[in-house]
């Protein structure tokens, strides 16, 4: 490919992100902010949380949704966090200042309570155990997920009312909104039948259905999910080897020990009949660009891992350079996947 051609394509993804910015400011310019009164939250599973205001002091237990309230400026707005964040370098160095208030899906009330919390934020695909105790509280739950591609932009729509910064968390939606468009379209210019992908979770053999971050994204790539089916059960070697995926995408906390995971993938027993070990499509991929705001670069780390040939001069890291760019951030842009996806 020539660099006439790859720049071009660049110029394309910038032009359309350019107008859907512009689209977005539009919309926002026309909006009355709500600076008093009662605050309407859709939640990702289609429900209604009404809030007396603008909240000022927010317990984060889904760590996706908070870095969207991260890049729209409101970090100082967050009290506490769960284990699960703070175990994170990247994730914990954006609000080093909050408290720990126990696990993700059972935080301590008393430790929120304490803290004066006016909010919970939490994943409406799996609500704290201990829900009802935080609402005989008086501690109100907002469930946003902000994890799959499909309700992102509005997701990130709904946290941007949290923070009271609808502007730019327009410009952010618009710009996820962009790549993934120019990633779909992509997608439907390739030849030939889907390929087949088995994609795993954190824990071995716990495969991600079709309504996983990850299921979204190989069924927005083209690809064809061997689990053609929602949820995350753990799934036998036996039934891997015998649906012989022509891709294995396996999602990770950390690219630390991404050598050794990936040649225990390899190593398992009857995987070196997999058309995917054969042929070395197996990937390791970092779980922060798999879910959240940054999903996009994710995007295009699946469509080129079946299609190498599409978007040209387009890389997930390219994306997130762009991204970085574009609304002030510094997130890691190296290390995404292994082995690395060019």
């Amino acid at each position: 490919m020539k660099r006439k051609d790859t720049l071009n394509t660049k110029k394309q993804l910038f032009a359309v992100t350019a107008a859907l910015l512009a689209a977005a400011l539009l919309f926002s310019a026309g909006c009355v902010a709500q600076n008093s009164g009662s605050l309407e939250i859709t939640n990702s599973d289609g429900s209604i949380t009404v809030l007396s205001g603008v909240p000022e002091r927010i317990v984060l237990l889904n760590s996706n949704a908070g870095e969207i309230l991260y890049l729209l400026g409101s970090e100082d707005k967050i009290i506490g966090i769960s284990q699960s964040i703070k175990n994170n370098d990247e994730q914990a160095a954006m609000y080093s200042h909050a408290n720990v208030v126990g696990t993700w899906n059972e935080p301590d009330v008393e430790t929120l309570i304490s803290l004066k919390a006016d909010l919970v934020l939490g994943y409406a695909s799996s609500k704290p155990k201990n829900a009802d105790m935080l609402s005989a509280a008086g501690i109100p739950i907002v469930y946003v997920d902000c994890t799959k591609p499909e309700t992102m932009v509005s997701d990130i729509k709904e946290i941007g009312k949290l923070s009271g910064n609808q502007d730019r968390a327009n410009q952010i939606a618009a710009y996820y909104d962009a790549v993934m468009m120019q990633v779909a379209d992509a997608a439907k210019t390739a030849d030939g039948v889907p390929q087949t992908i088995y994609a795993e979770s954190y824990s071995p053999y716990y495969a991600q259905g079709t309504d996983s971050g990850l299921g979204q994204l190989i069924t927005l790539t083209g690809g064809q999910n061997i689990l053609d089916k929602p949820g995350s059960p753990k799934v036998s070697a036996e039934w891997v080897v015998a649906t012989n995926p022509q891709i294995v995408i396996k999602v990770v906390n950390s690219m630390n020990t991404a050598e050794s995971t990936f040649s225990e993938l390899q190593s398992r027993i009857g995987f070196s009949e997999i058309s995917a070990v054969k042929n070395n499509k197996v990937w390791i991929i970092r779980n922060d660009i798999t879910y959240g705001p940054r999903s996009c670069a994710a995007a295009v780390a699946v469509l080129k891992m079946q299609h190498p040939e599409l978007l040209p001069g387009i890389t997930s890291e390219s994306v997130l350079e762009e991204f970085n760019e574009m609304f002030g951030t510094s997130f890691d842009t190296k290390n995404l996947s292994y082995p690395e996806i060019v």
